[in-house]
């Protein structure tokens, strides 16, 4: 074996160090952090040149007549012969939702993270879908094969990515991106439908997420994307989080239509706008701020789950959107100055064209990336407990 020489080997593991830390510092003197795992197969040993000897371990040989081993039984799951016939689950990628059983052509079809109630059908591979709330749904014969404990969920799984990004004076800085799903850390809601809002105990959630984009409510009349899926840059979780408990003393909750947008979907869609002050154009200074995922578009309800009056509806591209136009009602400037008055101390930014843009101070320092919404990996796992101590 290789004598080390325990000084020397301090001083290149500093030198190490001090290279590490460079690529996972601070956001204010260019360098940025990255999660434990992104080193989690780095060998210090290997780096150096130093090998080991192999240590080779006897194991000794069972008794005559002993019995082997036998594995423990797992946790049964929906799927299983042992389980039971009705359940709790999340809805893994997509199920499709039929009118009658053996229906060929779906009526709906369920996305990924949706918690549904299901009741095994005797002797077929059908199952009966239902709300959490008992309202039937229809009949599904697939999306279950897979169905997993609720307490457990499926993330999007976005790597973190590093490189620079223009800035409005057409200059670069280093940035990068960390991508997160927020159902990871936050209590969701999910639904495009703000008739489901009035039929949930707000208090069970920190947020709801509506994805406008993933529905046909949008300018062009189609999605851009079909899952309604949040994704925020990691850094705004505790500053959506401080927003969340204020909103939440006042008893009203967050609603997020928009957050992270794909460069793509982000030119595409000023392609159809053609106006930067709605619809950023993404060669033009320093481009979008939600394919960098630190803008949300929001509004809130009260506790009966009603959105409270605003100065339009969202995304809606026109004057009357603007923090300054005069043709809004006092409630509706109320309630805008209200949201804007949340927002900024928890450390967002505003423009004065649209009322519900709400993006981080830091953005400059984050990376546009275009990860499409729809092919973006889900990994099935609990949740995170996330602390913004």
């Amino acid at each position: 074996m290789r004598k080390i020489n325990l000084p020397a080997l301090i001083c290149i593991l500093c030198a190490v160090i001090l290279v590490l830390s460079s690529c996972v510092g601070g956001r204010g003197d260019g360098v940025y952090y990255a999660e434990n795992r992104t080193y989690a197969g780095f060998d210090l040993a290997e780096v150096l040149g130093i090998t080991f000897e192999n240590t080779l371990v006897d194991l000794t040989e069972p008794e005559k007549g002993a019995s082997p081993m036998t594995p423990s039984v797992g946790e049964t799951y929906p799927n299983e012969a042992a389980a039971p016939t009705e359940f709790s689950m999340r809805v893994y990628e997509k199920m499709d939702i039929f009118a009658k059983v053996g229906d060929s052509v779906p009526t709906d079809t369920l996305s990924d993270g949706t918690l549904v109630r299901l009741s095994m059908i005797e002797n077929s591979t059908w199952a009966e879908v239902s709300s959490m709330e008992g309202k039937l749904l229809g009949y599904a014969k697939d999306g279950f094969v897979r169905a997993i404990d609720p307490d457990s969920a499926v993330y999007a799984e976005v790597p973190i990515a590093y490189g620079m990004a223009k800035t409005n004076d057409e200059t670069y800085v280093p940035a990068y991106s960390h991508l997160v799903d927020i159902r990871k850390y936050l209590r969701v809601f999910e639904s495009t439908n703000p008739a489901d809002w009035q039929y949930i105990n707000l208090s069970d959630y920190d947020v709801i997420v509506s994805m406008q984009l993933s529905t046909p409510e949008t300018t062009i009349k189609q999605p851009f994307y079909n899952r309604n899926l949040c994704l925020v840059q990691y850094d705004l979780l505790p500053k959506i989080k401080e927003a969340i408990a204020l909103l939440r003393e006042d008893g009203y909750t967050m609603v997020i239509y928009d957050a992270y947008r794909p460069t793509s979907v982000q030119q595409r869609w000023f392609d159809v706008v053609r106006q930067h002050k709605w619809v950023a154009d993404p060669s033009r200074g320093m481009g979008g701020v939600h394919d960098r995922g630190t803008a949300l578009d929001i509004s809130i309800v009260n506790q009966s789950g009603k959105l409270i009056e605003m100065p339009t509806p969202m995304h809606t591209f026109t004057e009357a959107a603007s923090r300054l136009s005069q043709t809004m009602t006092e409630t509706a400037r109320q309630n805008m100055d209200y949201l804007k008055e949340v927002m900024v101390s928890c450390g967002f930014d505003i423009i004065n064209s649209e009322w519900w843009h709400f993006q981080d101070v830091n953005t400059v320092y984050y990376l546009p990336t275009d990860h499409p919404i729809d092919d973006i990996p889900l990994v099935v796992t609990e949740a995170a407990k996330y602390d913004t101590d």
